[in-house]
């Protein structure tokens, strides 16, 4: 990843309209500016934009919200950079809203425009597509490519388990993780395979032991069906002819039944037909009766007729009658309510007419005053054209008077600034006059510092003298060691070879080779006891020389270890000496500035003495007096009319009141005359009785057609009364008719049903020989039922054995077929499970593998050697070979073995020391090494995808020679790297690079940068 251009808006200290930062116009550059204009705030934008977090207000709950610049409401930061020849933008923002959801979107380049890769995923799922363009995080990121302020040793003060997993991470061995954990999940897939295979396999083979069994209990249940089925065949037979008996049985019965039921029919008809011939010749009889009486009867029913005709015309008139006498009170009523309609109209108008004479004599006080009203009405309207006129002259003076106040509040702000700028400067002045006079106590205490620096400068020397003399002796004892370990071991070995060569009888001397005597034995012995006396010597003399060597060492780094306290104050002397020099050099441009100030202060009290300054405002103010003069206005005379103004206002309403009781006089006048002229015709109306006229006709032609109705009372009553007497002619009437028409009907009814019964009585005889015949043939038939039941019952119990049978017939067919599916399944999961098993032994391989103990650690392993090299090689630079650094990757146990670790070991030329008793540069130079290392194992390691660092450390613990050890060692390693980037703010360090970025802070507009090239 190398970064193209980094927009902020918002973001920190950074405000609007803050341009593109330009990383392709330098490789390597300085941030440099004070503290606290934003120096920092441009990295943090980076990692906001990739990762989401910044090192201000990390790990706070509301981080977004703690980064957006305070009074604004949204922030947005837009990052540019290429990546294997693709050029991504990642844009993060975030608006301050109630849930403060950040965004977060990923595009590529596409010619001129670019393509979004987000596609609506997702904050998370988006960071995890970025995390995986860059192959890291931003944990991986702050711990090597990224060397953040104060935190330069955030590797050296990790434990061991902390440290091994940073560079995992800055290994790439996070794909091994998920490589083991798709490893795994193969080996589980693969068992469980394994598991139901041989799951399977144990039911197969539970399965197949019985297959002999099904086998021969299939013929058992073939031999047994072959004699059942021979059984049922002759039952069958036996059962299809007690069918055809029982058959004829039932048919025999069934015309039993038939014949009992004709029986009853018969007999049924029979008593029915005796019935009916007892009514009809009871009916014969009456109707004989009545038709002997027929002239009686026809003549009352002559004269009941003629007196129903005259009562039915008399009921029409009583009929008519009502109808006209219920007409006759509608009628009544509605004239009455014509009249009372009249009557309310004529009290109403007369009711106005009084209210409207009431009203006309109370305007009558107010139109009298009308002559008044309208004089000062006229006097009123001229008042108020002049305060109109006097409001717009009051309108402009204050306009003209607040712009006076504005110009002289303007004269007065400005000679408040400019005594308030004397004052400042002449304290300046003053200040600057004072560090002058004390250029002399600071030039000597400056050569105090030299002579001291001098002296320490000598140690130092001696020091150093003592380190390589120290060097020497550590080289002569250890050839010292190595010699004592030589005589020692050749003093062994020629022991070894006397006793194996002089212990045999037949031993050879080891000496020359030749066979041994007494004499020659004895010279031997002799000659080899001399040598191993030699030995010891050598070897005594070894060991006194080496106590003599590491006393002189001891000494030494006594005198080495006083040395070094008593130069420790030497970072310290050159401090105070480059603070010296740089208040030397602030005094020198104290002199330039303090001339500046001077000529300052002379011209701002030369405007004070001549009043030069607000030349524009005083013309104005001028120029307002007159036309304030001009304009005239008093407020005076403006109070005193709008006070006779308040005095006629209460006319302007009793001008509208007398208006309006004009017009009202004249309504009112109208409305008299209207009411008086319809009271009067009310009471004509009623005089005359001109109301309801039609209905007052309606009523009289009803009485005319009352009287022409002719109704007489008595007579119809007595009418009704004859009526009622001959009441039952009109049944008797009714039942002479009936005789009439029955007479010829019953005779024929009466020949008829003696016939038939007769024929009914035949029937019976019939009938009843038939059924003696029947029940003969029924008896004989009589124990069918039995032996049907008795074969029936044998013949379904051998049905169902044969039914059982069938099934275990085709269940054990079913066995035996699939005993040989069983066979050929076994042997198929046989040879399956072998390669499961197979595959279940090369995942738990892949996964040992993949895991902590087996690739990841030897890549490790491989990569610690690389970062101990590199940091090295940086450290001789740092520190002329004083300092190095080793891993430790085995630590020994107390009660014995070893287990891993990631243990930093630092050493001098005084041994191994523990990180915290160095000094502030020597450790902060150290952990300058090791992080640089880590950077470049990160950029040279395959497939990571950053080829920038970021270095934003404070130089402040270095001398002048650490500063130049530390921009040598930047220089060498930037070749490294396609893009470096150093924060700092110390002089001697921005010189070093040829692009510095500088970033100064405006109160109102924030954070601003400027690239400068320098040559």
């Amino acid at each position: 990843m190398i970064p193209l251009t980094l927009s902020l808006r918002n973001f920190l200290s950074y405000g609007e309209g803050v341009p593109p930062l330009d990383f392709t116009q330098f490789r390597i550059a300085c941030l440099t500016g004070d503290n606290g204009h934003g120096k920092s705030a441009l990295l943090d934008g980076i990692t906001y934009a990739l990762w989401g977090e910044a090192r201000k207000h990390q790990g706070e709950r509301k981080a977004d919200e703690g980064l957006c610049r305070i009074g604004a409401s949204e922030m947005r930061v837009e990052f540019d950079f290429s990546l294997d020849d693709d050029h991504y933008r990642v844009i993060r923002s975030w608006r301050r809203t109630k849930r403060g959801i950040p965004n977060l979107e990923l595009q590529i380049s596409d010619g001129d425009l670019f393509r979004t890769l987000s596609e609506g995923q997702g904050v998370v799922r988006t960071q995890g597509r970025i995390n995986q363009l860059l192959a890291m995080d931003y944990n991986t990121f702050v711990n090597s490519a990224f060397i953040v302020q104060g935190r330069a040793d955030e590797f050296t003060q990790k434990n061991a388990r902390q440290r091994k997993e940073i560079l995992g991470q800055i290994l790439g061995l996070g794909r091994y993780d998920q490589l083991q954990s798709m490893a795994r999940v193969h080996y589980q897939k693969h068992n469980q395979q394994s598991i139901s295979h041989r799951s399977r396999l144990a039911e197969l083979d539970a399965e197949l032991a019985g297959r002999d069994t099904y086998e021969t209990e299939l013929r058992t249940a073939n031999e047994r069906l072959q004699t059942l089925n021979g059984t049922l065949a002759g039952l069958e037979k036996t059962q299809s002819k007690l069918d055809e008996q029982r058959l004829q049985q039932a048919q025999v019965r069934q015309q039993l039944a038939e014949i009992a039921r004709e029986k009853e029919r018969s007999s049924e008809r029979a008593q029915q037909v005796g019935k009916e011939l007892e009514y009809l010749r009871d009916q014969q009889r009456k109707d004989r009766e009545i038709l002997d009486a027929a002239d009686a009867i026809e003549k009352d029913f002559a004269t009941h007729n003629a007196l129903r005709t005259q009562v039915g015309r008399l009921e029409q008139k009583v009929q008519a009658r009502g109808q006209l006498n219920t007409r006759h009170s509608e009628l009544q009523e509605s004239i009455g309510r014509a009249r009372r309609d009249v009557e309310k109209r004529q009290e109403k108008w007369a009711a106005i007419l009084v209210e409207r004479q009431r009203q006309l004599d109370e305007l009558k006080t107010l139109l009298e005053q009308e002559q008044t009203i309208v004089v000062r009405y006229a006097q009123f309207k001229a008042t108020n054209e002049q305060d109109q006129a006097l409001e717009q002259g009051r309108i402009r003076h204050e306009a003209l008077l607040h712009e006076r106040s504005q110009l002289e509040h303007a004269i007065s702000l400005e000679e408040q600034n400019r005594k308030h700028q004397l004052q400042t400067l002449t304290s300046d002045l003053e200040k600057l006059r004072r560090a002058i006079r004390e250029a002399g106590d600071l030039e000597r205490n400056n050569l105090r510092l030299k002579t001291r620096l001098v002296e320490l400068e000598d140690k130092v020397a001696k020091r150093d003298g003592l380190k390589e003399e120290g060097s020497t002796l550590n080289t002569q004892i250890a050839e010292r060691r190595q010699q004592l370990r030589a005589e020692e071991e050749g003093l062994a070995n020629e022991r070894q070879q006397a006793a194996g060569h002089l212990d045999s009888d037949a031993a050879q001397c080891p000496l020359c080779g030749s066979s041994l005597d007494e004499e020659h034995r004895a010279r031997v012995e002799n000659e080899l006891a001399q040598r191993e006396e030699k030995h010891k010597e050598q070897i005594t003399e070894l060991q006194k020389n080496i106590a003599d060597l590491e006393e002189q060492v001891h000494k030494m780094r006594e005198h080495y270890q006083a040395l070094e306290e008593e130069t420790a104050p030497l970072q310290q002397l050159h401090r105070d000496l480059a603070e010296g020099a740089a208040r030397q050099k602030q005094l020198q441009e104290h002199s330039v500035e303090e001339e500046s100030l001077a000529a300052q202060v002379a011209t701002i009290e030369r405007a004070f003495d001549e009043g030069t300054y607000t030349l524009a405002e005083r013309e104005r103010l001028l120029k307002l007096a007159g036309e304030m003069a001009q304009l005239g206005y008093s407020a005076q005379e403006h109070s005193a009319q709008r006070e006779k103004l308040a005095e006629l206002r209460p006319v302007e309403t009793e001008h509208t009141r007398l208006q309006d009781a004009r017009d009202q006089a004249d309504r009112l006048a109208r409305e008299q005359i209207e009411a008086q002229e319809k009271r009067d015709l009310a009471a004509s109306y009623l005089a005359e009785s001109r109301y309801a006229q039609e209905e007052q006709e309606q009523l009289r032609d009803i009485d005319r057609q009352i009287a022409t109705l002719g109704y007489d009372e008595t007579e119809h009553r007595q009418l009704r009364l004859q009526l009622d007497d001959l009441l039952d002619s009109v049944t008797k009437f009714e039942r002479l008719q009936n005789a009439q028409r029955r007479r010829d009907s019953i005779n024929e009814s009466l020949a008829r049903y003696e016939g038939e019964a007769t024929t009914l009585a035949q029937q019976l005889r019939e009938t009843e020989q038939s059924e003696q015949e029947l029940s003969k043939r029924d008896s004989e038939l009589v124990d069918i039922d039995k032996k049907l039941e008795e074969n029936q019952s044998q013949l379904e119990r051998l049905r169902k054995e044969r039914d059982e049978l069938l099934q275990q017939q085709g269940a054990l067919k079913t066995l035996c077929a699939r005993g040989v599916e069983w066979a050929r399944e076994r042997d198929k999961l046989r040879e399956e499970l072998k390669d499961v098993q197979q595959q279940i032994w090369i995942y738990q391989r892949l996964d040992e593998a993949f895991g902590k103990d087996g690739i990841q650690a030897l890549i490790i392993e491989n990569a610690v050697p690389q970062i101990e090299k590199e940091a090295n090689a940086i450290l001789s630079q740092l520190t002329d070979n004083r300092i190095q650094i080793s891993f430790e990757s085995l630590r020994d146990l107390k009660k014995g073995g070893t287990r891993e670790t990631l243990d930093v070991k630092i050493s001098d030329e005084i041994g191994e020391r523990s990180y915290h008793l160095y000094s502030g540069g020597e450790a902060f130079r150290t952990d300058f090494a090791l992080r640089i290392a880590l950077s470049k194992v990160l950029a040279m390691r395959s497939g990571t995808r950053l080829r920038t660092l970021f270095i934003d450390e404070g130089f402040g613990t270095q001398d002048q020679q650490g500063l130049e050890q530390l921009v040598e060692a930047i220089q060498i390693i930037s070749r490294n790297f396609d893009k470096v980037l150093v924060v700092t703010h110390l002089e001697q360090l921005k010189a070093a690079f040829p692009v510095q970025i500088e970033v100064t802070k405006h109160p109102d507009l924030g954070s601003r940068f400027e690239i400068m090239q320098h040559g």
